[in-house]
């Protein structure tokens, strides 16, 4: 089989703790026309400093699954963590075209954390995913993508949606698939089930151009990058928060937990 002219395995891991902190991890390998760049980044925040984030391009560890747990560490970041899964694994196709696809692998909708980091020893709740893409994301038709998970103490929630001139959305509460929900910045309604997710958005994660940022950085390794993709692509707005929520039924809360959740707008410039 020919290779694809664009592929990207590109993992994503977080972690919060009881106290509100929170690391977020991703590795990642682009292939675009027989060139391979492999990167990696961390953001860790904690209420009292606020953010910090590194990436790098070279000298890439990427996270090992093995049953139900996952393990992956960089010497660079000093970090080194098991995630062990705590929900069944969840898989959809998002996107299918001639050009490829975009199946997206939710490994642990909810994880048991353990994190050597720092001269640390840190546990708490996380999350785990994977996504696969044969097809440039800007080949995907959308003007907005969310994402997000909510992690409580026996309840979890994962979402995606994205719009264009119609919206279409995966969302799994507990495992179990939801339709006709609303989904937006600060709270998700599933009506089916008289259930709302209120999100307060305390804590802001991001607030960029990060497709711009990481594409700038990547041109020394993959020349004319950019001049593939349009401009509305390129300089989306990105915003990502950690939030405290509360799970009501009705308007009664049944469950609190954390959320980090995400917005890309594809229509600033």
């Amino acid at each position: 089989m020919p290779k694809p002219n664009f592929y990207l395995d590109k993992w994503f891991l977080d972690f919060v703790s009881p106290e509100g902190e929170a690391m977020i991890f991703y590795a990642a390998k682009l292939t675009w026309r027989g060139l391979t760049v492999p990167y990696t980044s961390w953001l860790h925040y904690t209420p009292e400093t606020g953010v910090r984030q590194k990436s790098r391009y070279r000298s890439i560890h990427m996270p090992e699954k093995q049953s139900s747990t996952i393990s992956w560490q960089d010497a660079g970041f000093g970090v080194a963590g098991s995630w062990q899964g705590l929900a069944d694994p969840i898989t959809a196709r998002l996107f299918e075209s001639e050009e490829g696809y975009l199946d997206w692998h939710c490994l642990q909708p909810a994880s048991e954390v353990r994190l050597q980091w720092n001269g640390r020893t840190m546990t708490g709740r996380g999350y785990a995913e994977q996504l696969i893409m044969t097809v440039p994301a800007w080949k995907i038709p959308m003007h907005e993508l969310r994402w997000g998970r909510f992690g409580g103490e026996s309840d979890q929630m994962v979402w995606i949606e994205i719009r264009e001139t119609d919206k279409r959305q995966w969302l799994w509460l507990n495992g179990k698939r939801q339709d006709n929900c609303s989904i937006t910045d600060d709270r998700i309604i599933l009506p089916d089930r008289e259930l709302t997710l209120k999100m307060d958005q305390q804590a802001v994660l991001n607030a960029d151009k990060n497709i711009f940022t990481v594409v700038e950085k990547m041109l020394s390794f993959l020349p004319g990058f950019n001049k593939a993709m349009p401009l509305q692509f390129l300089m989306a707005d990105n915003f990502k928060w950690l939030s405290h929520s509360q799970l009501l039924a009705g308007k009664d809360p049944i469950a609190t937990g954390l959320t980090i959740h995400e917005f890309v707008n594809f229509n600033s410039r």
